[in-house]
């Protein structure tokens, strides 16, 4: 009898590695990433130590010796247990005017008028366009804290117009020859924006909004061979950052059809989702349906309701604290705001507004309110929602409105904001969480070229509420910090379902691009000290390496 068990087990145990053995390696994939601590970012937020991807899409996760023993592959990922996410997406950024920047002088982080200066005398001796262009500089990170004025530009350059724009893309310094070229004078009148006079009423070259716009429209655009070039150097620092897609928010049809072409042309590999700026033939656009390919979706529509804070655009409730007489800009007649989004509702078109100050979040948000007229899936967006009266924020749950915003904001303006809105206005700003509770999520950008476009530096500032020097000390406004799920979330799934690409991004699922990204620190387990410290090992779109070695 005992012989008989010892044989019976023996049979068992032979016959059990058979099945194992014929069912080892039986299937096929392109590559398999493994010994790795794969965050889904899933629906219940499912971590694996490997997967498999074919034909640039995800076939399976599981345990690694699971998917080892599976699959077959032509590559293998041995990720050293270190950490894989989604490839990060930013919800709300330039990626078209950050490249075409790249062709015009870098003021970003200029200290003072006079470095300024400094910068473009230099950059006038080695170029010879027409206009001196430039961006970056913030009066706010100065001494003085104030407006820079035209008359050191217009002794420099007398017979050449200089245009520089201000680091929110909201307001710009001019000098006397641009302004006589975009027909500004001290008489002027502008409904949608802000010419700036000294006390004795003449022009100090400061324009804001609507009349910045009037002085660039007289600028020449780079020639698209040119634009093409700085798009690869644009999207190459966001692969080397963890992004795979992007945001290009307000670009016109034509530049949509050019992102295209290079797309089609394996020029550009990047996921763009694309906000459509007005223009005389968007609705006719919008009655085609959404413009979707592999690689870009264009299916929203973006329009300017203010300004900035820092540009004193913004439009409040009440006046600006320090700058009594100034309540903002309101930058839409009512019957274009109407004119749109009646035509993006009729047309299934989400539609995307930015709004700053608390008295155009109010506004917005009711004609969002009276447009939709209840709980839909159109996705309507408000970009930024900085200022958000406690009163007003019933409308993103009312109606489904996503609250779309930039934590790295918060850290840009924390030093000044409080001078603008003064302290009874500060609990409705920069309000991460309480919006997020509103819907239940929130998209996370970074606004890039505006602020850096690290997604982990935006992750950071989500949840610590420090700018990248480590300050304040104890954090902004930690009320309003998100969890390092959420602010994940933020930056992944949440970000594909405010851009209707949750199907195919946001979370590593079977079914969906292998869009990922290698990170030498576990953003969910690390000691805050690390997080900022963490690099980017790998990404990956299409299941294709896209970082230059």
């Amino acid at each position: 009898m005992k012989t008989i068990r010892l044989i019976t087990t023996s049979f068992i145990i032979l016959i059990t590695g058979v099945l194992a053995t014929s069912c080892y390696k039986t299937k096929k994939a392109d590559l398999v990433v493994h010994n790795a601590v794969i965050y889904s970012v899933d629906e219940n937020f499912t971590t694996y130590q490997a997967m498999a991807i074919a034909d640039g899409k995800i076939i399976e996760l599981g345990a690694e010796r699971e998917i080892m023993n599976r699959y077959k592959a032509d590559k293998f990922i041995d990720a050293g247990s270190r950490s894989v996410y989604p490839g990060f997406y930013d919800a709300h950024s330039h990626f078209l005017g950050a490249a075409t920047n790249k062709g015009e002088l870098n003021l970003f982080g200029v200290k003072s008028e006079s470095e300024m200066i400094e910068k473009v005398i230099a950059f006038a001796e080695k170029n010879n366009r027409e206009w001196i262009v430039g961006r970056g500089w913030d009066q706010n990170i100065w001494a003085a804290k104030a407006f820079p004025e035209k008359a050191k530009l217009d002794s420099l350059f007398p017979d050449r117009p200089v245009y520089l724009m201000r680091i929110d893309g909201h307001s710009a310094l001019v000098n006397q020859r641009g302004l006589d070229l975009a027909g500004i004078t001290a008489e002027t009148k502008i409904a949608d924006g802000i010419i700036e006079k000294d006390a004795q009423g003449k022009l100090t070259g400061i324009v804001i909004d609507g009349a910045s716009t009037l002085a660039e429209r007289q600028i020449s655009p780079l020639k698209n061979t040119r634009v093409a070039e700085l798009l690869a150097e644009t999207e190459m620092e966001c692969f080397k950052a963890g992004l795979t897609t992007v945001t290009a928010a307000g670009i016109s049809i034509k530049e949509l059809l050019f992102l295209d072409s290079l797309q089609k042309q394996g020029n550009l590999k990047i996921g763009i989702y694309a906000m459509l700026e007005p223009e005389e033939k968007v609705i006719a656009f919008m009655q085609n349906g959404p413009f979707i390919t592999d690689q870009l979706t264009a299916r929203s529509f973006k329009l300017f309701a203010d300004g900035s804070l820092g540009s004193r655009g913004a439009l409040l409730k009440k006046p600006y604290s320090d700058q009594p007489e100034n309540y903002g800009v309101f930058l839409l007649s009512d019957s274009i705001l109407d004119l749109y989004a009646k035509a993006c509702y009729a047309n299934g078109f989400q539609m995307n507004t930015h709004c700053i100050g608390d008295s155009v979040n109010a506004l917005i948000l009711s004609k969002y309110a009276e447009i939709l007229g209840g709980i839909t899936d159109l996705r309507w967006r408000i970009e930024h929602a900085q200022v958000v009266s406690e009163e007003d924020r019933h409308f993103f749950a009312d109606y489904a409105i996503i609250p779309s915003m930039q934590p790295v904001a918060a850290m840009s303006d924390m030093a000044w904001a409080e001078e603008r809105l003064g302290s009874d206005r500060m609990s409705d700003a920069y309000a991460l969480k309480s919006l997020k509770n509103q819907l239940g999520f929130l998209a996370l950008g970074t606004d890039f070229p505006v602020d850096n476009m690290s997604p982990i530096n935006n992750f950071y500032a989500a949840v610590f509420r420090e700018n990248a020097n480590g300050e304040p000390k104890d954090g902004y406004r930690m009320d309003e910090a998100l969890t390092r799920e959420e602010a994940l979330r933020g930056i992944t799934i949440w970000a594909a379902l405010a851009g209707f690409e949750e199907e195919k991004k946001g979370s590593l699922e079977p079914g969906k691009n292998a869009d990922f990204v290698i990170l030498d620190a576990d953003l969910l387990k690390a000691p805050k000290k690390d997080i900022l410290k963490a690099r980017v090992l790998e990404t990956y779109v299409g299941g294709i390496s896209v970082i230059e070695k």
